[in-house]
């Protein structure tokens, strides 16, 4: 395992993660959660609860890139490699996260694939990152 390029894999999967976060649920999703803000905390509180979502990031973008290098196979395209990484775990996560928290909230159904399409896009764009970061 190359740790520079693992370390430097990292850093870009936080980031692309960090930035797709706030275009998804900050900007895009933004009017949906005003519409159902009785399902979720107040502007203030989640604010003040910021550096445990910081914390989650730290932890997620070091194993994220971590399990695409074990998977890494040399001499193919980083790319594609990263593309492909990200569309399974983006499937299998968003599915799960998706479904899951319809089930468990008070959402409307769109909201919830909403969720689906914009957990599959930050992991497709997350496995792209590891994947032109690290590769042969």
């Amino acid at each position: 395992m190359n740790t520079k390029r693992w370390l430097l894999a990292s850093v870009a999967v936080f980031v692309v993660v960090a930035v797709l976060e706030f275009l998804i649920h900050g900007v895009l999703l933004s009017d949906v959660y005003r519409q159902t803000a009785s399902v979720w905390r107040s502007e203030a509180e989640m604010q003040k609860m910021m550096w445990i979502f910081w914390v989650g990031m730290l932890v997620f973008a070091p194993f994220f890139a971590l399990i695409y290098v074990k998977g890494y196979e040399k001499g193919k395209p980083g790319l594609g490699q990263g593309f492909r990484y990200g569309l399974y775990v983006g499937v299998m996560l968003s599915v799960m996260h998706s479904f899951g928290w319809y089930v468990i909230l008070p959402i409307p159904p769109a909201l919830a694939f909403y969720w689906f399409v914009g957990i599959l896009v930050e992991f497709i764009a997350a496995g792209v990152a590891a994947g032109l970061v690290y590769h042969d």
